[in-house]
């Protein structure tokens, strides 16, 4: 196993990164290996709001309501049972600060088989990256569907100042993005999630490419994580082959940005199942992990189309 790690590092060392132009991220390199079991399908990474540089991690459905705790260089450090909560299928993870407090969002909305009636998100306060607690304080479920039908969604990500929570479907085409407000936690009956936009320029493979690169990648356009960054005013969407960045002005909501905009890419690679992704607190880097134990941490420059403020704002 420590020589595919190895294997693995050499070779994302030498692969550069694709980058066009106004290009969202740009390479930096491998910030680690991650080889603990304990993250060996992780679906979602989020910042530490509480300790710079640690970041929470999650796998999905199959693998426990477990927060995992890890350092920027990927290493295991701890890990915390979530209370109350259930992980039918974990996707993705958020932190944000809110009504004076930091928070974790879960995002149990993985759906393969596109039957699952409701699906649910899971806050609760974040723990004490430095405490010795085993488990967390108790989760508070949020259940909800679509307006139109049930939607496989790995991605999400928050925006507190808007007091919004957004989802982005993968398997359909072009992806939808939907919202729910974070209020909703105060409800006991189940929410509708809110349509704002699809993502139509969002390049799918072509059928010669599926036929030169395989059938596998007819998937590598399927969202898998999202990210709101610090200014709120853009967001970043990861698929299995790239990196994308739409952005908005101050005056703009998102459903008409995203209507008239060509979202700036760059493509990745070296993973063999990339579905997690976070920005570092200050808006600076981006961490890209995958499933699939061991694989490389990705660590990127990341390029705001905004400057983003050195004071990050509550999202």
């Amino acid at each position: 196993m420590r020589r595919l790690a190895l294997a693995a590092l050499g070779l994302a060392l030498s692969a550069p990164l694709h980058a066009e132009p106004q290009a969202p991220v740009s390479r930096l390199g491998i910030a680690g290996i991650v080889t603990d079991p304990a993250l060996g399908e992780l679906s979602g990474l989020a910042v530490s709001r509480l300790a710079p540089d640690r970041f929470w991690g999650i796998n999905d459905g199959g693998n426990g309501n477990r927060l995992v705790l890890i350092d920027g260089r990927g290493r295991v450090l701890r890990e915390l049972l979530v209370t109350g909560a259930e992980n039918v299928d974990w996707e993705d993870l958020a932190s944000f600060a809110w009504k004076g407090e930091d928070w974790l969002l879960v995002a149990d909305t993985g759906d393969n088989s596109g039957d699952r009636k409701q699906v649910s998100l899971w806050l609760l306060p974040e723990p004490d990256p430095n405490g010795k607690a085993s488990q967390t304080s108790t989760a508070r479920e949020l259940r909800f569907t679509y307006p139109d039908a049930p939607h496989d969604v790995e991605a999400m990500t928050v925006d507190a100042h808007a007091g919004l929570i957004y989802l982005l479907s993968k398997r359909t085409v072009p992806p939808i993005l939907f919202q729910l407000p974070l209020s909703g936690f105060d409800g006991a009956e189940p929410l509708v999630a809110e349509r704002v936009a699809t993502l139509d320029r969002i390049p799918q493979p072509t059928a010669s490419e599926i036929e030169r690169d395989g059938s596998l990648s007819r998937f590598r356009s399927q969202t898998t994580a999202m990210e709101l960054d610090c200014t709120g005013l853009n967001f970043l969407v990861l698929t299995y082959d790239a990196i994308y960045r739409y952005s908005r002005s101050e005056h703009q909501g998102w459903a008409e940005a995203i209507a008239d905009q060509e979202p700036a890419r760059s493509s990745i690679s070296l993973l063999p199942q990339a579905e997690a992704m976070a920005l570092d607190q200050g808006c600076q880097h981006v961490y890209v992990g995958s499933e699939k134990a061991p694989v490389p941490l990705l660590r990127f420059r990341y390029r705001p189309a905004k400057p983003v403020q050195l004071t990050p704002v509550e999202h």
